[in-house]
């Protein structure tokens, strides 16, 4: 299946605004959506070929960058710099997370290709937490925690 990519700029009910990585199927169809949530180390390669694989299943994928308030946009880590990732993950609160977790699911609600009620999250170590909390906070149909 092709894919199209894009990059997406969500505004935030606390004010802050979040860049995205979305991949979705190059077509007309309607499909679930699902939100993606990053490692520590941001929305890079490893995460942007999961949302890559997603689309290629049939998904509308969205992966926010959870440390847009202490990160730049486009922030990529090392995965053996930890020093360089504490300052963004030790600066994360609930509510921030909450209130990025409703931005992201906004979006897949407001796109015309994207099946309501039929929306997930998935996410991968520090984002397995995330996906975690986003299935007490949002009305997804599924959440998987890596």
């Amino acid at each position: 299946m092709s894919v199209r990519h894009q990059q997406v700029v969500l505004t935030v009910s606390d004010g802050t605004t979040m860049g995205a990585y979305v991949t979705m199927p190059d077509d007309s169809a309607v499909h679930p959506g699902i939100i993606v949530f990053q490692e520590a180390f941001g929305v890079n390669s490893h995460i942007r070929n999961i949302c890559d694989r997603l689309a290629e299943a049939g998904y509308v994928s969205i992966a926010p960058e959870m440390f847009h308030r202490t990160a730049a946009a486009g922030s990529e880590f090392s995965y053996t710099d930890f020093d360089a990732i504490r300052p963004h993950s030790s600066a994360m609160t609930v509510e921030g997370q909450t209130a990025d977790a409703h931005a992201a699911y906004d979006w897949l609600r407001n796109q015309n290709n994207v099946e309501q009620g039929k929306i997930g999250t998935i996410g991968f170590c520090m984002g397995g937490r995330f996906s975690f909390l986003a299935n007490l906070i949002l009305p997804v149909q599924v959440s998987v925690s890596y």
